[in-house]
Formats: structure tokens, sequence, C-alpha cells
């Protein structure tokens, strides 16, 4: 101490107590070096105990998340609510239902939900829909409520739209892309406008569709006179490829007749430099589609709800086929 208060200097103090001064100074070295602990010592054991207290609470949440990961990936395997309630357990000893909701991404309301049973009227309206849709299956929600308004129902497009998709019932329409586009040398400008389409070999348009069968589907490619929406020719094949294309165009001009513009689309098959040297060799103009214009080819399209929804027997109505029909 008196080292530390500086009474004495460090070599009387060695002097007095016969030691070296060298060891004195290491004392007092030590003694300034330690003195603050023996303030702070209490503090410290109580920062100690709280790290573990709040090490042991994480231990604790980390385990319970544990739990509830694994209880997550054993149950979590649908998305319908129907199928989520089923999964609430509630004799569960650990988790609450609030929190399985809450796990299942399931609003508490859902969980304690009571469906309401269908109406009678409710279920005789989509009976009626049943029966249009086993006769008519291209009838969409629009065509539906004509069909319910001639037997006296009145309903709104809307309400037929939520029965059938309730019934799981969608008008059948094409699907399959069949206009892949392609990348010519040399692009043509849209010659066609239907309202100034005058006289006979004015215009021809084409286009592609599929013929569904029992295992797969074929291609089908047709030549149509605008003015007289008369078919020139068609022709199958079960790939997507231009040979069938010129076939049809050379059956077509084979009959001695030939357009001023032959229009189509901008598929890869009527891109193609064969086909474009083929209407160049004609001296035909060339006419392609273009981005917002939907209607170009809407008399083709037309054919093509005749050949596939009436030809083809997709309704209850006898079959005639696609060649009689074209």
């Amino acid at each position: 101490m008196e080292a530390i208060s500086g009474s004495k200097t460090i070599q009387e103090i060695a002097a007095d107590n016969a030691i070296h001064p060298i060891q004195v100074s290491q004392w007092k070295k030590q003694m300034l070096d330690g003195a603050s602990e023996v303030f702070t010592r209490g503090k410290k054991s109580k920062d100690k105990e709280d790290g573990q207290a709040k090490e042991a609470e994480l231990f604790q949440q980390i385990g319970r998340l544990q739990m509830e990961l694994e209880w997550l990936k054993k149950n979590h395997n649908c998305s319908d609510a129907r199928e989520l309630r089923k999964l609430v357990d509630h004799d569960h000893p650990e988790l609450t239902d609030s929190r399985q909701c809450e796990l299942l991404g399931l609003p508490r309301s859902s969980l304690y939900y009571q469906p309401v049973p269908v109406r009678e009227s409710t279920l005789r309206i989509m009976a009626r829909i049943d029966a249009f849709y086993l006769e008519d299956p291209t009838a969409g929600s629009r065509r539906m409520v004509d069909y319910l308004a001639r037997e006296g129902i009145p309903i709104s497009r809307e309400r037929v739209r939520n029965i059938m998709r309730r019934m799981g019932l969608r008008a059948i329409y094409q699907k399959p892309r069949t206009t892949i586009p392609g990348e010519p040398s040399e692009r043509f400008p849209c010659l066609e406008e239907l309202n100034q389409v005058t006289a006979v070999d004015q215009v021809w348009a084409t286009d592609i569709t599929y013929i569904p069968l029992q295992k797969g589907f074929l291609y089908l490619v047709v030549i149509v006179d605008l003015y007289s929406r008369h078919v020139l020719s068609w022709k199958l094949s079960n790939s997507l490829d231009t040979e069938f294309c010129l076939d049809a165009l050379d059956i077509a001009l084979g009959s001695g007749r030939k357009p001023e513009i032959f229009h189509s689309d901008q598929g890869c098959q009527f891109t193609s430099g064969d086909f474009v040297a083929r209407l160049k060799t004609e001296e035909i103009k060339i006419s392609w589609s273009g981005r917002k214009r939907c209607y170009d080819n809407i008399l083709v399209e037309r054919l093509w709800r005749t050949v596939k929804y009436v030809a083809e027997g997709v309704s209850a109505k006898p079959s005639r086929g696609v060649p009689a029909c074209l």
C-alpha cells in the first residue's frame, strides 16, 4: 500500500523489507491492474448469470422451432383449405390451434367454417347446365345464359360462370399453339382489309389448326377465298413442316385460279423461303398479319369452329367428318 500511496519510494520499501526493487514494482503493477475487478466482480457475476439464462431461453426456442418444423414437414403437403383443416391436431400437447393455423397459413376463421349446403334452386340450375353442356360442350357462360333464358330461368352471366367453375365445366376451344414465329430474311406488310374484299380471287387466306384423335392429333391446313369463303384446298399432316402447306398451295393454284393477295400469319411454315418463293414465282402479293390485328384471319378461324366442333362430332350430334365439312 505504501508503494501505491507513494509515501515511500520503491527503493525505500525494498530496503525496509529486504527484497529486490523489481519485485516491489511487479507487485505494484499487479495491484493496479486487478483493482478494478474488486469493484466489478459482483456485476460481472450477474451479467454472466443473465447471459446463461438468455442462452438457455434461446436453446429452448430453437428446440420448439425444430419441433414445429418437423410437424410442418410431415403435414404441409397440400394447399386446399379443406385438406389443411384436417391437419390441425386439436389435442397436440405443445402446439395450440392458433399456432398450427399460423404454420399452415390457414386463417382461424377457415378452421371453424361449416360449409353451407347448396340450395335446391341452384341444384336445378346446375342440372340444366350439365344437360346443356352435354349437348354443346363448346358453350361458354354467355351462351349458357341464353340456353337457360329459353327455359324461363333468368340468371346473370357472373352466376353462370361461378356455377360452371364449381362444376368444373369449361368450353372446349383451340389450345395447342400452331403459330410459331419464323425468322424471315424479308418481311411483308399486311395488305388484307376485309371490308375492301369485293371480288373472288382478290384475297386468299390460309391457316393451320389441329384435329384431335384418340391418340394424339393431326395438323390441318386450308386455303380459303375470303370473298366467297370457298375452301380451295386442304391437307393433313402429322408434323408442322412446310411441305404439306406447299402441297395445299399447289392444289389451289392447280385449279387455274390465282389470287391478287395471299394472306397468312407469320408462322414459320408461311415465312419459309420455299413458301415465299412459290408465291413470288406466281407474282402474287404476299400479306402477313402483324401485331394488334387479331381479326385478319377471322373467316378462317370461323371455319375452324365448324370443323372442330361440328364436323368432328365433339357435341352429341352425328359426325359428318372433316372431309365432308371441307
